[in-house]
């Protein structure tokens, strides 16, 4: 169809295509109104899901946190109650005196030194120990002080070799802590 006729063809229909073209332009008006629109507030629902997903993320870390803090509490509540609510020392003092002993081990002065540990309803008694054998007997020393009823710590050890004598020396500081009913635990601080 040559262009001349074309163009006729169009003007002889002239309503049809300005009805076409109305309709056009409510569409576009339509669009711009309801799907932009909706558009935008799409765009701000998403972020706003972002936002209260990270919240929930953030909310879920702090829960599990709270719910470790209280099984650490719970532990440390179950750790005081079963140490000594009295202290024993003397006792204990004896046990130690007596594990020395069977393994034919000099156990020195085992003189201890008291003090109270900061923030906790605990007393740490410390002592400077040197004593000299065998391997066997000061590894069954050591596996003794282990199995002592009782927290004792063996907070420093060296061993070295007396070639003089043949020995191994082991010099140590050894704690002992026992929970102490007439403090009660400080809150900390921060």
């Amino acid at each position: 169809m040559p262009w001349p006729q074309f163009i006729d063809l169009i003007k002889s229909h002239q309503k049809y295509w300005l009805v076409c073209a109305g309709i056009l332009i409510v569409n576009l008006i339509g669009y711009t109104i309801f799907v932009a629109g909706e558009r935008g507030q799409i765009s701000q629902l998403q972020k706003s899901f972002q936002s209260k997903r990270q919240d929930l993320t953030e909310l879920r870390k702090l829960k599990v946190r709270a719910s470790e803090f209280i099984d650490h509490q719970n532990a440390w509540q179950s750790f005081l109650q079963a140490v000594d609510n009295k202290i024993t020392f003397p006792d204990r003092l004896k046990e130690l005196e007596a594990l020395f002993r069977r393994h034919d081990l000099d156990p020195g002065g085992l003189t201890f030194t008291s003090e109270p540990v900061s923030g906790l309803p605990l007393v740490r008694f410390v002592s400077a120990i040197e004593t000299a054998g065998n391997y066997a007997d000061l590894k069954a020393l050591l596996d003794g002080i282990r199995q002592l009823p009782g927290l004792f710590c063996i907070e420093r050890l060296a061993i070295t070799k007396d070639r003089e004598a043949g020995t191994l020396v082991a010099r140590m500081d050894l704690a002992a802590y026992f929970h102490d009913a007439s403090r009660p635990i400080e809150s900390p601080k921060g």
